[in-house]
């Protein structure tokens, strides 16, 4: 459903668990309702796959220390990313807004016999040894996304690993981005774009955010991070991005 202003991110994230979790996830048509099929949906889990394994290979590149004990996959949808986490952690935290998305998400987790895997819809008191989000906070408001990070942080044990994915930058027009931003706070808007796209007229529409470096730097410096790396990593063509690696003392 499309809200007349300040549409809320979670209700469209609850949306999208209940009517098309996995194009909520990565939006390409092949990935739709409509259009998925088992060969669509092994080369979607399979994408997931490669991201962990890559992101894991820089880290170690790095040489950046990595206790294999608790992980946490915030935003973690139908599992894409947190199945690769539970096959290499002793323990894995799936952390999601929409009830839909775990729904799928257990039965990808009973699909796979993975048994070391709780979730959750909001970050729990625990500890640990990594804290991994992509392709989440981009569409979460920076503001709230910024608490969001200091409690996550707040909760990695000592000489853990913070690696969140984030756009810092739009390279499209100035006024393509206040159209963008116009969007989020009158939601109403995004009905003609549906109808001239050829979309369901009342499909929700997503928002793209961008963090402030500065910000996230002063958030984790101040929090107790000792090292702090950024790796090259774009959401999609309008946007620049980067993982943030940070190392708690």
């Amino acid at each position: 459903m499309i809200r007349v202003f300040g549409d809320s991110t979670d209700d469209v994230w609850r949306n999208f668990g209940k009517d098309d979790p996995y194009f909520g996830v990565l939006s390409h048509e092949e990935y739709s309702r409509a259009n998925l099929t088992p060969a669509g949906m092994e080369k979607f889990f399979k994408s997931g796959e490669t991201h962990i394994a890559e992101l894991l290979a820089l880290i170690e590149r790095d040489a950046i220390p990595l206790r294999i004990g608790r992980a946490l996959d915030f935003g973690c949808g139908v599992g894409r990313l947190l199945i690769p986490l539970a096959t290499r952690f002793r323990e894995a935290i799936g952390v999601d807004v929409s009830e839909g998305m775990l729904t799928e998400c257990r039965k990808n987790l009973e699909h796979r016999k993975l048994t070391n895997v709780l979730l959750f819809e909001r970050i729990p008191n625990l500890e640990f040894d990594l804290i991994h989000s992509a392709l989440s906070f981009q569409h979460i408001n920076a503001v709230r996304g910024y608490d969001i990070i200091s409690d996550g942080w707040s909760k990695i044990a000592p000489g853990g690993l913070l690696a969140i994915q984030l756009p810092i930058r739009f390279t499209g027009s100035r006024a393509a981005w206040q159209l963008r931003q116009l969007r989020n706070a009158l939601p109403i808007l995004q009905i003609p774009y549906n109808i001239l796209s050829r979309r369901r007229w009342n499909q929700p529409g997503v928002q793209m955010n961008v963090y402030d470096l500065n910000v996230i730097s002063a958030i984790l410096l101040g929090a107790g991070a000792i090292q702090i790396i950024l790796l090259r990593h774009d959401p999609d063509n309008s946007f620049v991005g980067v993982y943030v690696l940070a190392l708690k003392a």
